[in-house]
């Protein structure tokens, strides 16, 4: 249920936090990212889901990270970026581990629609432009914050906007579990220093569609790409 490349994404997302917080009991946080491994460009994941990805060898990992998200569940992130020798990023891969926490009633149930098939599987998947910087300034604890902290820790400049393509799915039968892939290019030289762009909604995300949409999908699937699962 998380989007953007750090942040929940579009209407139905907004709707499914209402339900989530209707939904939600205390629990304890269940510890994410066992059974994932990252070696040599590849990221395997030995459960919920299954699966094997491979990332372009042009972006380099980062330390993997744990991300609460509104006391619902826990999310670990792999981040991978292309940057250039003045440490902008042009390009940002995260793969998203995310699981309920342990004893809270919430569930993952969502169609993946729009469909698109990776790897063996059927996504829901979107792509759109939206403001990063400012959704990491209005929750610094959240997924855009955190992975903002991340690069710059790192000695990395983040760009205010992200063109970002989303693929998501339910990653077990009881709806504890999915998988968010992200794949992220810096869209600040192709729209202006401040909003609202065209087609922008109140949060500042733009969807793209046709060619556009298209054409980041393909880069995206260069990117990182399913060997299994």
């Amino acid at each position: 249920w998380v989007g953007g490349c750090g942040r929940a994404e579009g209407m139905f997302i907004k709707q499914c936090r209402a339900v989530a917080a209707a939904l939600c009991v205390a629990g304890r946080a269940t510890p994410s990212g066992e059974g994932q491994r990252f070696a040599h460009h590849v990221l395997t994941s030995r459960g919920d889901p299954e699966i094997t990805l491979r990332i372009d060898t042009a972006f380099r990992a980062l330390p993997p990270m744990d991300v609460p998200i509104g006391g619902l569940t826990v999310a670990r992130r792999f981040v991978f970026v292309d940057a250039g020798a003045d440490r902008v990023v042009r390009r940002m891969t995260v793969v998203q581990f995310e699981r309920v926490n342990a004893g809270n009633a919430f569930r993952f149930v969502y169609p993946s629609r729009p469909p698109r098939q990776f790897g063996a599987q059927m996504y829901r998947f979107g792509t759109y432009v939206y403001d990063d910087a400012r959704a990491a300034d209005a929750a610094p604890d959240r997924e855009a914050g955190r992975t903002r902290a991340l690069l710059q820790a790192q000695g990395l400049h983040a760009p205010r906007l992200w063109r970002t393509a989303r693929l998501a799915r339910v990653s077990d039968a009881a709806g504890m579990s999915e998988i968010i892939i992200f794949y992220c290019e810096n869209a600040d030289a192709d729209y202006p220093a401040s909003g609202p762009w065209p087609g922008a909604d109140e949060d500042g995300d733009a969807p793209l569609e046709g060619a556009a949409r298209d054409a980041l999908a393909a880069r995206m699937e260069a990117a990182v790409r399913a060997t299994r699962g």
